[in-house]
Order: C-alpha cells, then structure tokens, then sequence
C-alpha cells in the first residue's frame, strides 16, 4: 500500500510538472523547417491605444495567412487566447476581427490558399450599411527575423473600426424659410473592412432622418459607418424639396472632411455663411456647447 502510494505521488509530481509545457497545443510544423508557437491574447482598444472593456463585443474570430494567402482559421481557447504555430521561415500573420453576433455582418471567410487581397467583412444592405457596435480590427504578425521567444503570450490590440457622424445645419429657415421638405445626404463612405485593414467595397450614400431643434437648426440622427477609404472625403449636401442648396467636402481650412475609426465626430454647416466650409468638433464638445450657449 505504502509502495502505491509512493507511485501515485511520483505521478503526479510528473504531471504538474509538465503543465507549462502542455499548456500550449503541439505544434504542426514540428515535421518542416521549424515552429514558432504563440498565445495570442486581443485586447479591445480605442484609436488612440487605451485598452476598452466592450460588452457588445460577442464573438472574436481569428484566420491564419502565410505569405499573403489563407492557411486556416484559428479557435480561440476556453480563456480567450489563440495558441497559433507559425512556420518558422515564413512571414505570416493572424488576423483578428471582433464583432457583437454573426448576423451583423457579412464575414467572407477566404478559400484555403486564397490571397488576402480583397477579402472582407461586409455591412449589410438590410439594417441600412450601419456598422455595428462592437466592431473591432486587430492583426499580428510574424517574420522570421522576430525576436519574441516561442511560446510567450503576446497582448494584440484590436482598435474600434467604427465611426459616428451627426450633422448640423443652421440658419436654414433664415435663408429659405421653415417650409419645405429638407433632407441631408452623406457621401463618399465605403461598405467593407477587409482583412488587410483597408477600406474598400461600394460606395455608399447615407439619407439620415433629422428635425429641428429648439434653436431651428436641423439636426441628423448618427449615422454608423466605416472609416473613410484612403484618398476618399466625407460630402455633405443639403436638399430642399429635392432641390440643392448646399454642398461641399471641406472643413473651413479647405481640407477634406475624413472619419476614422472610433470617431464621434458633429458636422456644423451654416448655409447662410456658405464658403465657411463644414465646422468639424468632437460630438460631445458640440453637445456641451449647446447646454453653455
């Protein structure tokens, strides 16, 4: 009895001792030019790198490219990380995309061996190209010239890919009365995230409802979008029964009004003050300046 014993301690002094190096799943390249192995661990981030605690966030997914095409996608751990192998003498990268349930995009999951090039994720037509809360972008990548020891634990930070805009139009009823049908009209957006982080897809128009305010200044509903593409701007325009009355894509510098990710930006149009160009302030800041105004 005291020999069996003896034996069951001796097993399991064993098998403490080889958690930290099961921890990690084995690697599929043990067979080829080597392995390097990593536990991805996404963290939730703002534009500007502060680390976020996002509820709507209900699923993370990760895809596996070596040298620009599509290897496999990659399942998350009970804890949250992706233990992933990379081939040792190839650049590689994981992609990481974050958003609240499955329905509230279109993911393109790529072909095995297809490039990155173009494949992306989708808003979709039927809830009217909103982008959703919770919408995250995060990527790793490895070369064979890193100098992170196989095995650690890397932290990913995944940024926010959508984007707030509201605009507000004043002295309309001054110049053109309070009668009328008006309308607002956003342009020059796109409707895919690919998973390159560029944004591409179609281009997209935005009619958000509005309505005047206690000040007479016609105000939008936010409008939920994607980052403006590279090289596009954001264009407001401003109808009055279906007729243009206002029109441009740049602030009052002469620079062209551009959202990145994680903005919550107001546009101030004064149609009376036409080559002002568009004001652009942080929504909050506007919000605060119409409770001390």
């Amino acid at each position: 009895m005291l020999k069996l014993a003896d034996n069951m301690l001796k097993m399991l002094r064993l098998s403490v001792a080889l958690l930290p190096v099961t921890s990690l799943a084995s690697c599929i390249y043990d067979g080829e030019a080597g392995c390097m192995q990593y536990a991805i661990k996404p963290c939730l981030a703002n534009n500007q790198g502060v680390q976020l605690s996002d509820t709507t966030v209900k699923n993370i997914s990760a895809y596996l490219f070596t040298e620009g095409t599509f290897e496999r996608a990659v399942t998350a751990e009970s804890d949250g990380r992706f233990i992933v192998s990379f081939n040792k003498s190839h650049d590689s990268s994981l992609v990481l995309f974050g958003y609240p349930t499955g329905d509230s995009l279109s993911v393109n999951i790529p072909k095995e061996g297809g490039s990155i090039e173009g494949v992306a994720v989708t808003l979709l037509s039927s809830t009217g190209n909103s982008s959703p809360r919770g919408l995250y972008y995060g990527c790793f990548n490895y070369t064979p010239s890193s100098s992170v020891s196989a095995g650690k634990e890397i932290s990913v930070s995944m940024c926010t890919e959508r984007a707030t805009v509201h605009v507000v139009v004043e002295n309309l009823t001054t110049m053109y009365g309070s009668g009328g049908d008006y309308n607002i009209e956003l342009r020059g957006l796109r409707n895919e995230l690919e998973f390159n982080d560029t944004i591409s897809g179609d281009s997209i128009t935005y009619t958000p409802e509005a309505s005047f305010d206690n000040k007479e200044n016609l105000c939008s509903n936010a409008v939920n979008t994607l980052p403006t593409k590279t090289g596009d701007s954001l264009q407001v325009t401003i109808y009055r029964n279906d007729k243009l009355i206002w029109q441009s894509a740049k602030d009052g510098d002469g620079n062209y009004v551009t959202l990145s990710g994680g903005d919550d930006k107001a546009l101030l149009v004064d149609v009376e003050h036409r080559d002002a160009g568009i004001q652009v302030m942080s929504w909050s800041d506007y919000t605060v300046s119409t409770i001390i105004n």
